[in-house]
């Protein structure tokens, strides 16, 4: 089950398969649309750096730039490449990439706290939709608009720390059928526990009790964000918060409005997720000791997950293949799609079909499922075993971030020490 989190801040997210206009001029161009094209971003992260000397084709080379930099968390990367690639090449792309490339770029911007910027951009965008597609097409473009220029005049975040690993309690509560860990942070003088959630993709999400009771300063509202359905929170800011000894300053939060059904399943103060993870770099979830810390250096690692606006995918080991899945902490547990059951039929054959019940932000639905005893994967270098993990049968074209398959506390817990690396993109179980 999942609290209310955004399922993704954009709808519109690049297809690589361009079907480029350029034709390939060299052995690395070809290669390098073969990976563009193949999806595979952890291949094209270990090749690129011997083909790019080699290419002929700047549309190509840009294109793995922009990609590597969303994907693998150097937002700072990708900006000039998604520049380049509008500014120069848009007849190349076609319409429909550009667009796309358009998307990533607003989204962009507002990652790196640029708010003016991606909300003219993001509103171009919806003045060229609009009237064309659907709301639920393009809401989250809307999304970043509102939010861009609500906070046009707010500095970007930055985080303030000591030079110093900085370590703060954590809590494991029973909640549904498994379980969430908190975080306490501190705003306005007072400390609630927010859930460690890294499927929450923009900004903290906090209930409307909690934003009034600690004094949040609402600067806009019909923010438009998705869980189990495209609905509307408003947006707050507050000078910072605070985690233990580190300072997170000009922090904003989405403020979902009272859901009767959720809140008396899951009633909660607040999530944190992306932006201050980002900004932290990299943390220990240590259920040993049962704390959090934060080292001041990032460990090294090499990737084993990518970004998918903004929400971790991480590569595991399921029956000797290779397997992605979402890195949802807020999930308080693991749980499949109907992808893994087409993938992997012999797993679910025969197992018993049941009802389930998957709710956040939007509601709470029913659904069909069957129970796998033993989910055996190999994930964070170790080998490890994940029992009563629920297969979604019947979930809508697409799913959402609460039915897509994806791995929940219950796999942060199977750990005596789990490091979550934003910096390098990884992760390292003990």
């Amino acid at each position: 089950m999942k609290l209310s989190t955004i399922r993704r801040a954009l709808l519109l997210l690049v297809t690589l398969a361009c079907g480029l206009h350029a034709p390939a001029q060299t052995r690395a161009d070809q290669r390098l649309g073969e990976l563009l094209n193949g999806g595979d971003l952890f291949r094209l992260r270990e090749e690129y750096p011997q083909l790019k000397d080699s290419l002929s084709i700047d549309m190509l080379d840009l294109l793995a730039r922009s990609q590597l930099g969303i994907a693998f968390n150097r937002p700072e990367e990708a900006a000039p490449a998604l520049d380049s690639l509008l500014l120069l090449h848009q007849d190349a792309l076609g319409a429909e990439s550009t667009l796309s490339m358009a998307a990533l770029r607003v989204m962009n911007l507002l990652n790196l706290g640029m708010y003016a910027q991606a909300g003219a951009a993001g509103g171009d965008l919806v003045r060229a939709l609009e009237g064309s597609l659907p709301f639920e097409s393009y809401f989250g473009l809307v999304f970043v608009e509102r939010i861009g220029k609500a906070l046009a005049d707010v500095p970007a975040p930055c985080l303030e720390r000591p030079d110093r690993t900085v370590t703060v309690p954590m809590k494991c509560e029973a909640v549904g059928r498994g379980h969430h860990l908190y975080i306490p942070v501190e705003v306005n003088g007072q400390t609630r526990d927010f859930v460690f959630d890294t499927g929450c993709s923009s900004g903290c999400f906090v209930s409307e009790h909690y934003a009034e009771e600690v004094g949040l300063r609402i600067v806009a509202d019909s923010i438009p964000v998705s869980g189990m359905a495209v609905g509307f929170v408003r947006l707050a800011v507050a000078d910072s918060l605070r985690i233990g000894e580190m300072v997170y300053r000009y922090p904003f939060f989405l403020v979902a409005p009272p859901d009767p059904e959720v809140d008396a399943a899951f009633p909660f103060d607040g999530v944190i997720g992306y932006d201050l993870l980002r900004a932290v770099g990299e943390v220990v979830v240590d259920n040993e000791a049962g704390v959090f810390r934060f080292p001041a250096q990032p460990s090294d690692g090499e990737p084993d997950m990518y970004l998918s606006g903004n929400i971790p995918r991480v590569r595991i080991e399921y029956d000797g293949e290779p397997f992605e899945m979402v890195f949802d902490t807020g999930n308080v547990k693991s749980s499949l799609d109907s992808g893994f059951a087409q993938r992997f039929p012999d797993a679910v054959a025969g197992l018993a079909r049941h009802k389930t019940r998957h709710g956040g932000f939007g509601g709470i639905e029913e659904f069909e499922a069957v129970t796998l005893p033993e989910f055996r994967i190999r994930a964070a270098g170790r080998d490890i075993t994940l029992h009563d993990t629920e297969v979604i049968c019947n979930e809508a074209e697409g799913g959402t971030l609460l039915t897509v398959g994806s791995l929940g506390a219950d796999f942060v817990r199977s750990f005596r020490r789990l490091t979550i690396s934003y910096e390098r993109m990884f992760l390292r179980g003990e």
